[in-house]
């Protein structure tokens, strides 16, 4: 790529639309994995920048349906992975509140703690959550929210990489639809899917249920 990783991605990112344009989802599918390769490959070549070790980098990402956690793992100096959480039904919260309760949710119970978690924004119980994680560690934890600089950096790439399997998600479900519109010889998407049940006794004692599915929208 000669050094011109952003160039790449952005011919891609034009290549992988036009696919999904003409409903090309399995090609789309392609150029979206190299993308996230690249992606990737730039992580780990701005991670050698950052010179504290042991540091969980926090992104959170949000739609109408769902929130995204993406958690990076730098250990010496090398990022050695990454997770994502999904979190439904948390779109009214506050991003202060929803990562104060992933932190509690997710490291209390944890026994490799890193030496620093840093987050996009300060959260009210942050210098509490700091004590507790230290005492469970047997060294000091800090939680950041970086103003500026490599770090800050790293937490809106982490965000990015959160906005990135967000939309990857959605785009598997439209993928879902696409197939169950071509098996259906239906014209457009469907809207909505509706089930029914319906049980009884020798004839009598009927009870029916219907269940609705609508599509969530773009």
């Amino acid at each position: 790529m000669n050094g011109k990783i952003e160039n790449v991605k952005k011919e891609l990112e034009d290549e992988m639309k036009v696919l999904a344009e003409k409903q090309k989802y399995e090609e789309a599918a392609l150029i979206r994995d190299k993308i996230q390769a690249i992606e990737n490959i730039s992580q780990k070549q701005k991670v050698s920048n950052i010179s504290l070790n042991d540091i969980d980098v926090i992104g959170i990402a949000r739609n109408d349906l769902s929130v995204c956690v993406e958690v990076f793992f730098v250990r010496n100096s090398k990022m050695i992975g990454r997770e994502h959480v999904f979190l439904n039904e948390l779109k009214d919260m506050e991003t202060a509140e929803i990562l104060s309760g992933f932190i509690k949710e997710y490291y209390l119970t944890k026994e490799d703690l890193p030496n620093k978690i840093m987050i996009e924004e300060e959260i009210e119980d942050e210098e509490i959550l700091s004590e507790v994680l230290s005492q469970n560690a047997g060294r000091k934890v800090e939680i950041k929210s970086p103003k500026k600089g490599e770090k800050l950096r790293f937490v809106e790439m982490a965000k990015n990489n959160a906005k990135v399997t967000l939309e990857n998600k959605m785009e598997d479900k439209y993928d879902i639809l696409n197939e169950l519109k071509e098996k259906l010889n239906l014209e457009k998407f469907p809207n909505k899917i509706e089930t029914f049940d319906i049980s009884n006794i020798s004839g009598t004692n009927i009870v029916a249920r219907n269940v609705c599915i609508t599509k969530p929208e773009r």
